[in-house]
């Protein structure tokens, strides 16, 4: 009896632990020319950040993705390698140890700002290691259609038209984290594809993120030879950032917070009404309250000749303080009320008016999902009969160069 109840002691244990570790989906897809990688990056810190590295003294440009401590998780440089990691178990490394030297940098700072593709990256693993690799594994991939895995001593090179990684040792599953849905899923889709978008790569991407206490922070999809990236947040597949690698690093060193870029579109939707003989459609999605929106339709898929309808909304809340304060002094000369009263009235309002800003503050630890609204707009003057593509376009108050943009929807004028 005891010694059933130790190992069950054991097994409760371990399942603990394996919940516990961080987990994040990795692949490099070539097909028919087109070349393609996507990462779920997986933990339970939200404040994500995106830094950009022009090319300087004979080093690449590169962006990486991570977070306040500068660690490189992922990114991609201006030659078009791509590379992400994962963690794991922990590694020997005794050929690393006996014969290369021990990099006091990540050893993928060293790959993306000396590298331009798979070729050049395996000289600076046959000559250099670090201490992250103990514990870590690497997918890198380039746009001429090579890629590798590099989990300690061992590099393990794509045999298939693509290439994933997740948190274990494909050389070394024994180790722990085998088996996995997440690999397992995405090979099956991988396998299964007729054709490679990024509309495709998405789809791996929402099939294997997670959610819980370790839930996908942020999304990406490399286009490697066009040196673009989609990026998702927080595993919410209807909105992304389209970056333009080569553009963004001529605007000099920068730092970005994932989350602040965001608008969080979702429940995206369209009704069509007819009356007296006009035709109007209603678009309608939530998103967050302070956020510029564009509507945007088309008859044509890819948004030639298209139409935007753009409209600003205000903080609700800030709106209703501000007019509060118009109504209460315009009405307060026409109110019998002593002197005093008023002026102790005043500093009342002011008190709990400046507690309620502290409050706006705190919503910040309120869930996402309850500081959504659902904003409408209505358009008139459809075709009726006509098919039209439509997204949203959005822009956060935070300064920035970005836009968010709303995957493609469709509808029919009837």
């Amino acid at each position: 009896m005891k010694t059933t109840f130790k190992y069950l002691i054991i097994t409760l244990l371990l399942i603990i632990l394996v919940k516990k570790t961080d987990s994040c989906t990795i692949f490099y897809v070539e097909k028919e020319g087109v070349i393609l990688a996507g990462n779920n990056e997986d933990w339970s810190n939200p404040a994500s950040k995106m830094f950009f590295y022009p090319a300087s003294n004979g080093k690449h440009g590169w962006v990486k993705f991570g977070w306040g401590s500068g660690f490189p998780q992922g990114g991609m440089n201006d030659q078009g390698l791509f590379w992400d990691g994962t963690s794991g178990p922990y590694l020997e490394m005794p050929i690393s140890e006996s014969g290369k030297t021990n990099l006091q940098i990540p050893i993928m700072q060293k790959v993306v700002e000396e590298c331009a593709n798979v070729e050049e990256a395996r000289k600076i693993f046959a000559n250099y290691y670090c201490e992250d690799q103990y514990k870590a594994q690497y997918l890198v991939g380039d746009s001429n259609g090579q890629s590798v895995i590099v989990e300690g001593d061992n590099i393990l090179d794509k045999e298939n038209d693509y290439q994933v990684l997740t948190n274990f040792y494909q050389s070394n599953p024994e180790l722990g984290g085998y088996p996995c849905w997440r690999y397992n899923k995405a090979c099956e889709m991988l396998g299964q594809m007729s054709k490679l978008d990024p509309n495709f790569i998405g789809s791996v991407l929402a099939h294997t993120h997670q959610e819980g206490k370790y839930p996908t922070q942020y999304s990406t999809i490399y286009d490697l030879k066009n040196g673009l990236i989609y990026l998702f947040h927080f595993h919410n597949y209807n909105e992304f950032i389209t970056i333009n690698l080569t553009e963004e690093l001529q605007n000099g060193n920068r730092t970005y917070n994932i989350p602040d870029l965001f608008s969080m579109i979702s429940n995206i939707s369209t009704s069509v009404n007819k009356k007296e003989g006009e035709t109007s459609v209603i678009f309608s999605w939530d998103g967050l309250p302070d956020s510029n929106y564009e509507v945007i339709y088309s008859f044509n898929s890819d948004f030639s000749n298209s139409h935007k309808v753009s409209f600003v909304n205000l903080n609700s809340a800030s709106e209703k303080r501000y007019y509060g304060f118009v109504y209460l002094f315009v009405l307060l000369p026409f109110i019998k009320i002593k002197r005093r009263t008023v002026i102790s009235f005043i500093c009342v309002i002011l008190f709990f008016s400046l507690c309620g800003t502290a409050c706006d503050k705190n919503e910040d630890d309120l869930p996402e999902d309850l500081k959504l609204l659902t904003h409408t707009k209505t358009v008139t003057e459809f075709e009726t009969g006509k098919t039209y593509y439509w997204k949203i376009k959005a822009k956060t108050d935070n300064f920035s160069n970005f836009y968010s943009e709303s995957v493609s929807q469709q509808f029919i004028c009837n």
